[in-house]
Order: C-alpha cells, then structure tokens, then sequence
C-alpha cells in the first residue's frame, strides 16, 4: 500500500507518541517487542526512515496493526498528518492489545488537534479517563487535553491538565517548562475570573491562579507581605521556587530607577529564560498595543504547535518605553537565537542606528532604502498587494485602468502607488475618482463611467461597507470588472451581505481564503484565539504566526534564492536586499463566498517597495 506524503503547513507541540477514546472490549493481544533498527532511527530524528521500516514489518508480520500504528506514529512526528491519519484508517482495533489500543487513541486526538479539531480530539480523550495508562501515555494524555481546552478557550481547564501533568514530571527542566506554561496559560485570564473561579486553598491549580493575581495586581511595597501570605496558605505549592523568584525580580526590576539608557530598558523586563528562545520586540503598551497582541497571539499559537525538538521557547519585551538598541542587546547578549520586531518604522531606524546587530533580526514592517546584513524585513505592506492585484489585471488582459479610491491619506498613497505601477508595466490610466469615506450616496462616484474597448477595468479601493455600497453601482453588467485590494474583503465567507461583492476580484493572504486549510493554526481553528477582531487585527495574528516560523527558515531562505515557504500570509521568499516577498492568492466573488483563482502572478519581483508613510 502506498501513501501520499504532504507537508502540512503547521507542526504540533512536543514529539509524543499518541491514541484516541474507546469501547470496552476483550482482548488477548500482546504489544510486540520493539525493532531495534526502527528504534534507532527515531532516537537519531530520522522519523520517515523510521516509517518505512515500520511500514515493511507491517507488510511482512503477523502483526501489521501495531507496525501500522507505530508507521503512522513515525508519520506524526515527521509533521506528516495526512499520511498518519491514513495509516490509522487501516488499523483494525480488535487486532491491538489493550496499550496499543489506548496509544491509537491519544494518536487519533493528536491528528485531530492537529487539524484543528479540538472537540472531537477532546470526546477521544474523554473515553481514556477510566483506562490505566502507562506512565509516558498518561503525561501524554494530559499534554493532549491541555492543548484541546487550550484550542477551545478554556484556559483554566487548560492549566489544570497542566497541573496535573506536573505530578507526573521528575526532571528539572521538564518541571520548569510546564509550570511556565501554567503561568503563561492563567496569564492569559482575565484578572476577574482568576478571583471567581479560584478553587480554595490548598487546591494547587487555585495556588497558581492566587499568585497570577498578586502578581498582576499588588504594588511592589506590599508585595513581600502578599507572597509571605501566600505561602502560608500554600504550603510546598510548586510555584513556591523558581516561579515566585521570577515575581519578586520582575518587580524588583520594574522598581529600579532609570540611570542609565541599559537600566531603562531592564526596568520592563522579565529574567530572560533559560535554554534556547526568540526575543520579540513589540509595543505591547500605548497605541500599538491591540496590534502588538494580536501578533503576540499569532507567535504563541505557532509556538505552541511547533513539535520540534528543542523548540526555542519566546520571550516578548515591551518597547513602549523606548531605547530600543538596550532592549535589544540585552536579549542578543543573553543568547537569544533571534529578535522578531521591532513593529513601528520609527523603532526599526532606532534599533539598526543604535549599533551593531550581534543576532539576526526579523523587523515586523519594511522601510525603503533600509539595509544590514542582520536585518530582515517582513511586512504586510498594502503596496504588495497593489503589484499582485495590478498583475492579476495585466494578466487577464487588462491594459486601461479607472482608479477609485477615498479621499484620505491611505487612499491617495495607493492611488498614486497603483498609478505608477500601472504605467511602469504599459497600461494606461483612463481617470482617477476620489469620494469621501463617509458618504451614504455613491451615485456620483460611478455615474458617466467612460466607454470603453473591453481592456478596462476599475482598481477599487474601498473598505468592506463601502465597496459593497460602490460595486453594485458599477458593474451590475459585469461589463466593467472591479478589481481591488484585500480591504474590501472581512474575512467572512459567505455572509449574506457580501453577494452584494459579485463580481469582486482581490488578493489576499492563503490563510482567510482557505480559512479550513493549515489544521491547528487554520483560521478557522484560531477563531476561539482571535475573537471579534477587525480583519486588519485578525490578519496580524497570521503574520505572528509567520514571524515564529520564519525565524527557523531565515537561513535557508538567504542561501537559496528559489526556496519557497508557505506561510499564512502568502508564499514567502527572501529577496537580495533581505525583505520577505509574500505572494498572495487571488480570488473572485461567486455570490458571497470568494472563490479561489490561483497564486498571484509576481511581475515584477525585484523592485524596492517604498511603503510610505
């Protein structure tokens, strides 16, 4: 039997191995020995070597369900989910022993997380709660709920799992990592329901959620007096050691008075981690905070489904405050592998002008002109997509071009954009039409369209409310196509409002247009993260999760011109001058759903954006 292999956009947390809820059964089956070669090769990460053997004793043992199980774990940990799961689909449970049976069933959860399917994985774990697991397989399955309640919003839920995993770790580091995420997870509470919910004391989950809350909320003189309490109150409590430490020296370090530019910026941090992590420099206070979170949201989330070994772990530092080259040498010198930020074009001068860049840096924005062999520059630059939609145009024939655009700023900057790289391929602008963002009447904007040879298009830019109020006045024939930016798509497939976009042809990043697509990390699978956020917000998210995993294929992407990743936000190439070139895809209106036309075609992919203001 033959399997297609597929690289699947998202990897999964922590190389486990996995199984899903069951009926009782009978059953006198034994679990076979383990295969030394096949051993040897997962314990080396060469898990698709290891695959193949297990897919050859599958063939020729007389127990080809457990080989089958053990290929599709192999299949797993290799990042294959399509293949694992087809691989499952052939196993036939009565066949396995009662330890196989309870490892196909925490492998079937994992292939549901990962494919973004929290509820289901949960019902398979749900029907594991009376078994008796084996020490590996019951930190497994409480890792798998935690990630499932995680997935569904549950974040108390979430680090109870967490908690109880921690009962069953014995080493140090294992220790610490989970109570970070415990800490990490209730962080993420709001501060309200922390104090509704906590369970009384000694209850170890209500520990953590009672120091989450001091922690957020006690003044730094009162402090001391707090945590002594707390302790009382909790007695041997896991958090009582390095966590508390962490408290008292964050608050220390935020007491601190500013005397020098290095001191400054240490007054808003936490210790840097131990082992392997990524810095990440954002605003995470002031007026870029929404914005700041929400690519917080996307980082995390990629971090989380990240199932490579020896994953770095992320550490965020405001850069509200300013001095921007001290945060940054504080996080390059104390081993960070990377920098992911700064976000604002002013912070990105500030930071490349401070000194030299020791570490690589992965800027959230691109600024023209700007150069340093250890800056990247990743942005999701409205300017890209005006290329990409304008060689949609040019590709389907289009050579004469109406441009219609508010009159504000924003729409002045990419009209004048448009208009000059219209004519840099050839085409011809017929007029150019200004209207007020507010207006209810639109009338004006469309009447006395000009005639035209069947070669003309209108390049609409237009929020959502306006473009479906502007698009019907248009086109109602068709006669005269609209093409326009990824503003004037939310993001919300076929909602009734949006048949009034027929028509409509834009480009936009893969991961709203195939919101099923990309498992764990799909758009469909964030929306407990993402919530009611603006489509402008809930786009940063995606680019979070790009900027966590194009800190691992920066290098590779510099030494390989041709090298293509797929991220959420397009397809994504390192160009000469170091900024990341995202091809988005396009699409046409069917009614109110978009329907999917292909990759954006890249016409000129060279030039230097200049991004503006």
């Amino acid at each position: 039997m033959r399997y297609k292999r597929s690289l699947p956009l998202i990897l999964w947390a922590w190389s486990l191995a996995g199984c899903q809820g069951l009926l009782p059964r009978m059953t006198t089956m034994t679990t076979p020995p383990a295969d030394p070669q096949a051993e040897a090769m997962l314990n080396s990460g060469d898990f698709t070597g290891a695959m193949s053997r297990y897919e050859q004793l599958a063939k020729s043992s007389s127990t080809p369900d457990h080989y089958w199980l053990e290929a599709a774990d192999a299949a797993l940990k290799s990042g294959d989910n399509a293949t694992a799961r087809s691989m499952a689909s052939v196993i036939r449970q009565q066949e396995l022993s009662d330890a196989d049976m309870d490892r196909l069933m925490l492998l079937l959860s994992r292939i549901d997380l990962n494919e973004g399917n929290a509820r289901e994985a949960l019902g398979r774990l749900n029907g594991l709660k009376d078994h008796k697991l084996g020490a590996r397989d019951e930190k497994n399955y409480h890792i798998l709920r935690a990630s499932a309640l995680n997935q569904l919003g549950d974040m108390i839920g979430s680090a109870g799992e967490r908690v109880a995993l921690g009962k069953l770790l014995t080493r140090p580091d294992d220790i610490q990592r989970n109570n970070e995420v415990i800490a990490e997870t209730l962080d993420r509470v709001p501060d309200r329901q922390l104090v509704d919910s906590q369970p009384p004391a000694p209850d170890e989950l209500g520990g953590w959620m009672s120091l989450i809350h001091i922690g957020k909320q006690t003044p730094k003189a009162e402090l001391a007096a707090a945590t002594a309490q707390w302790r009382s109150r909790y007695p041997g409590h896991p958090a009582s050691g390095d966590y508390l430490q962490k408290v008292m020296a964050d608050a220390d370090s935020q007491s601190t008075s500013t005397g020098s530019a290095q001191q400054a910026a240490g007054a808003t941090q936490k210790p840097l981690p131990i082992g392997p992590f990524v810095g990440v420099m954002l605003p995470l206070s002031g007026p870029y905070a929404t914005a700041s979170e929400a690519i917080r949201t996307g980082m995390i989330a990629a971090q989380e489904a990240d199932r490579g070994a020896g994953k770095p772990s992320l550490y965020f530092a405001d850069t509200s405050p300013g001095n921007l080259y001290s945060t940054y040498r504080r996080l390059a010198d104390g081993g960070a592998k990377a920098v992911v930020g700064p976000l604002v074009k002013e912070d990105i001068k500030a930071l490349v002008k401070g000194g030299e860049l020791p570490t690589p840096v992965l800027a959230l924005n691109q600024i023209n002109e700007l150069q340093n062999p250890k800056l990247y520059q990743f942005g999701l630059t409205p300017e890209q997509e005006v290329d990409q939609v304008a060689g949609s145009a040019w590709f389907d024939g289009k050579q004469e071009a109406v441009v219609m655009a508010p009159d504000s700023a924003f729409g002045k900057r990419l009209s004048r954009y448009f208009e000059q790289y219209w004519a840099s391929l050839g085409g011809r602008i017929i007029e150019s039409r200004k209207y007020a963002e507010q207006t209810a009447d639109f009338s004006r904007l469309t009447e006395n369209l000009p005639k035209t040879s069947g070669n003309a298009f209108v390049f609409l830019v237009a929020d959502p409310k306006n473009a479906r109020a502007i698009l019907p006045k248009i086109a109602p024939s068709l006669s005269l196509p609209v093409y326009a930016t990824s503003h004037a798509y939310d993001g919300k497939s076929g909602e009734t409002n949006n048949a009034a976009l027929d028509g409509l042809i834009f480009c936009d990043m893969p991961w709203l247009l195939n919101a099923d697509e990309g498992g764990l990390l799909s758009a469909r699978s964030m929306e407990a993260r993402i919530g009611s956020a603006k489509p402008d917000t809930v786009k940063l998210t995606a680019m979070g999760l790009d900027a966590y995993r194009l800190v691992a294929e920066l290098a590779r992407m510099k030494a390989d011109p041709y090298y293509r990743f797929a991220g959420a936000t397009g397809t994504l190439a390192v160009q000469s001058d170091n900024r990341v070139q995202r091809q988005l895809e396009c699409a046409q209106f069917k009614g109110a759903s978009p329907r999917r036309r292909g990759n954006a075609p890249l016409l000129k992919t060279g030039q230097v954006y200049n991004p503006g203001s």
